[in-house]
């Protein structure tokens, strides 16, 4: 048994509560939800409020972190190390710029599609992106 540092929900939503439950159960600090339903949202917040867990999502493409070579996105495009940031709402618009910077060799120091923002936010990036000294702009 081991407590997870990151679980990433990439399965249909409607199995979405019953395992943000277990994850929290399992001492689970942080999750990316991929999708969800609308309705499913105040008990979502409810359960990650229970276990202290922060949620980055829903209807987010995820997070690409690749200088700790993390993928938790849904996202097949590869990202080289570099200095940026990139925060966006919009999923479709991140694989977009994920295309447009792999053609340039553009790197980045994380690349966060937010979604529908029901938890973390653009205020809890830039706080956490401040202080990352991989990160310059």
């Amino acid at each position: 048994p081991f407590t997870p540092d990151l679980a990433v929900l990439c399965t249909n939503a409607r199995r979405n509560l019953e395992l943000l439950e277990a994850l929290g159960q399992k001492g689970c600090k942080t999750c990316i939800i991929l999708s969800s339903q609308p309705e499913q949202y105040p008990a979502l917040l409810e359960c990650a409020a229970r276990y202290q867990m922060r949620l980055l999502g829903p209807n987010s493409l995820g997070l690409l972190a690749p200088w700790q070579g993390l993928n938790a996105s849904f996202s097949p495009v590869p990202i080289h190390r570099g200095k940026l940031a990139f925060i966006s709402q919009s999923a479709a618009v991140s694989n977009t710029i994920l295309d447009w910077a792999q053609q340039r060799e553009m790197g980045f120091s994380y690349f966060i599609a937010l979604g529908d923002s029901l938890d973390i936010d653009v205020d809890d990036l830039l706080d956490f992106l401040a202080r990352d000294s991989k990160t310059s702009a």
